[in-house]
């Protein structure tokens, strides 16, 4: 039987996400739902880390607003300026609303996070979920009263979010975490419902399609060679089913603006490269990048560009990248060579990019 510190110790590793969540059930310590007791939001200014300098930056103009994150701290680079927004070392996985006003993001404590809305300044707004405990910091009990939630992603109308979430705290001796699943979580009144949740395997990142009407979304198969699979989710039938033509592994979906592309992060062999598929369905994926080791991407909002994050070959952290995108004489999305745009800045790559106007 574990003891008590190994227990806390496995649940900390949670906070790297959902894919390590994932090695924690199969190691025998597994998942919960909102308890009372979080921690406040983040302070507004940002104060983790020390500032890059100037030659971390490429002083390249980019239209509308980027948030990244780094350290725990979420930049905005608009215009041809990069600056910290909010954050205190704890803010992760930003997204944009969809009209610019307000952002989405999760902050991790010790043994849970939370679901947060900033406005578009990083001034906070609201608290959507209260997944920790008022139980002693490194205790097995707050252990039994904390859960997470991961990847908030914003419906077409504004008015709510999916999230990667579990719908109760761990149970049993030792402590097994339950799944994560995909739930909505409204951004007004309301409870958290249930849209998909399965015993075998965990939900990561979504993004809801144009009208509203599915959810693309990341899934973790159980079992040691369990792989990140894109799936599709029709949220009137209920139904989630394999997305047709993207590769295993693929994660981090991100839909254009005009509807009409799907990309993502696929492994090639070694390598992970950025792909593409026609969002309504048919032919073999495109491949956008080909760097080595790519994710996060992002089209920027008139679908002109696309940002994503990259390893450059021989270093050994995440940077921002930007292509411009054209759709050739058949039909098919292609990139042309990618701009650096950071460099040495080791940005989370699990947090991703989002780009608004």
């Amino acid at each position: 039987m574990l003891s008590t510190e190994c227990r806390v110790a496995c649940r900390r590793l949670l906070h790297l996400g959902p894919l390590c969540a994932l090695l924690i059930v199969l190691a025998g310590c597994g998942g919960g739902a909102p308890a009372a007791g979080s921690a406040p939001a983040p302070s507004l200014a940002p104060t983790a880390g020390a500032a890059p300098g100037r030659s971390a930056f490429r002083a390249e103009e980019l239209a509308g607003r980027l948030l990244f994150v780094r350290g725990g701290v979420i930049w905005q680079w608009r215009g041809r300026e990069a600056t910290a927004l909010l954050g205190d070392g704890a803010a992760f996985q930003p997204a944009w609303s969809p009209d610019g006003g307000r952002i989405a993001y999760v902050t991790r404590g010790n043994d849970y996070s939370d679901v947060l809305l900033a406005d578009a300044s990083g001034a906070p707004l609201s608290q959507l979920t209260f997944n920790g405990s008022r139980q002693p910091i490194n205790s097995i009990e707050r252990v039994y009263e904390s859960t997470w939630a991961f990847y908030p992603a914003w419906a077409p109308d504004g008015a709510r979010l999916a999230v990667a979430a579990q719908p109760s705290p761990p149970g049993g001796d030792p402590p097994a975490e339950y799944n994560l699943g995909l739930y909505e979580l409204p951004v007004g009144d309301g409870a958290q419902a249930s849209l998909y949740a399965s015993d075998s395997a965990q939900c990561g990142r979504s993004v809801y399609t144009p009208a509203g009407d599915a959810l693309i979304f990341v899934r973790s198969g159980g079992g040691a060679q369990g792989q990140q699979e894109l799936y599709r989710l029709d949220l009137a039938g209920d139904r989630a089913t394999p997305l047709a033509g993207a590769p295993t592994p693929s994660y981090d979906p991100a839909i254009s603006p005009d509807g009409r592309w799907l990309a993502f992060a696929a492994g090639d062999g070694a390598r992970t490269e950025i792909f593409a598929l026609p969002l309504a369905g048919g032919g073999a994926p495109l491949r956008l990048s080909d760097m080595g080791a790519a994710r996060a991407p992002a089209f920027s909002p008139d679908g002109s560009q696309l940002a994503f994050l990259a390893i450059a070959p021989g270093e050994g952290g995440f940077d921002l990248w930007v292509a411009d995108l054209r759709v050739d004489e058949g039909g098919a999305l292609r990139a042309g060579a990618p701009r650096r745009l950071t460099t040495g800045l080791g940005l989370d790559a699990d947090s991703g990019i989002s780009w608004a106007a």
